[in-house]
């Protein structure tokens, strides 16, 4: 779609639901969050405007100017029961969605995904408005509903999910709620840790399908592995991805000497580094220098864990916060 069309479109499509009126938005401790006026989003104190809206756009500021966009949406009334769609400015892939009085992450596709996807969600007792984190229904924020117009929950919603982390707090229950329904034995898991040192903010753990910090459940720290790719189980970024030959392991998408580990069956060592304190052998299950000589670079593993991942480990690849 050209792009002027793409803005004209979404300014003109025009919400059925403006009315006029002003109040405060607060949050869950009833401190301000905004103060609403009409279309028009100010700071607490009201002294600043910090949006407003017209038609689908909201703006920052006063100028109605394209480069004062800050969000454009298909639609102002959060209650529609067709799925619409919240941009960024000049982003041509939605950043959230919205049916129903609730907001998913993307464009939450339909079923069972699109309820994995749900952030928020928003439900309405008399004259309140009130806004819920949908990954433990807490309540965020609440405001008057009556007097402002269906615009401001959008832009409301837009900000607690932000403010909250809402995305991160979701993908940590999901990864969390994935572990519980494995209900794997311990004896199942494969185990790397210290010999020496700080072993429980260092310790690792693979289930079978997910390697990650035994203390810590931000997915962002996690790891996948399926026998041939080894990538972080959180974002998009190609660039930490590797892959596995049963005897090399090097970066798929550049090529960096530095970040290439071998195993011949006997050795673990960088393709091209020769220190011998960089060179790891395993013996009843320690893994240590080749050199013998370092004691606090040794690692003790308990179970089957795959080499890639003891590399990621001792390599620094994999951190553990």
């Amino acid at each position: 779609m050209n792009k002027t069309l793409f803005y004209f479109l979404l300014f003109t499509f025009s919400s059925p639901h403006t009315k006029a009126g002003s109040g405060f938005i607060f949050l869950n401790d009833s401190t301000k969050l905004f103060f609403a006026h009409d279309n028009e989003i100010y700071s607490p104190d009201t002294k600043s405007l910090y949006y407003f809206q017209k038609g689908n756009i909201f703006f920052n500021g006063t100028s109605d100017e394209r480069q004062n966009i800050f969000l454009l949406t298909t639609s102002m009334d959060f209650t529609n029961k067709k799925t619409q769609f919240i941009y960024e400015q000049d982003e041509r892939e939605p950043i959230y969605s919205f049916a129903d009085s609730k907001f998913y992450l993307g464009k939450a596709e339909a079923g069972e995904e699109k309820e994995k996807a749900e952030l928020l969600h928003i439900e309405r007792s008399k004259k309140w408005l009130a806004f819920y984190a949908s990954y433990n229904d807490t309540l965020l924020a609440y405001y008057a509903a009556d007097s402002l117009p269906s615009s401001t929950a959008i832009m409301v919603a837009y900000t607690l999910i932000q403010k909250f982390h809402l995305e991160k707090k979701l993908a940590v229950q999901q990864l969390a709620q994935v572990r519980a329904q494995q209900n794997l034995q311990q004896n199942s898991y494969a185990i790397i840790k210290p010999f020496w040192g700080d072993q429980s903010a260092n310790e690792w753990i693979w289930d079978g399908q997910t390697f990650h910090p035994r203390w810590n459940v931000d997915p962002r720290l996690a790891w996948t592995f399926d026998g041939q790719t080894v990538k972080p189980y959180a974002g998009n970024n190609i660039y930490a991805q590797y892959s596995w030959d049963g005897e090399t392991m090097k970066p798929i998408w550049r090529t960096n000497r530095a970040e290439e580990w071998s195993w011949d069956g006997r050795q673990i060592k960088p393709v091209w580094d020769s220190d011998w304190v960089n060179q790891y052998t395993i013996e009843d299950g320690t893994i240590k220098p080749w050199s013998n000589s370092h004691p606090e670079k040794e690692w003790q593993m308990s179970g089957d864990l795959p080499m890639p991942l003891i590399i990621l480990v001792i390599s620094g690849m994999a951190r553990p916060y």
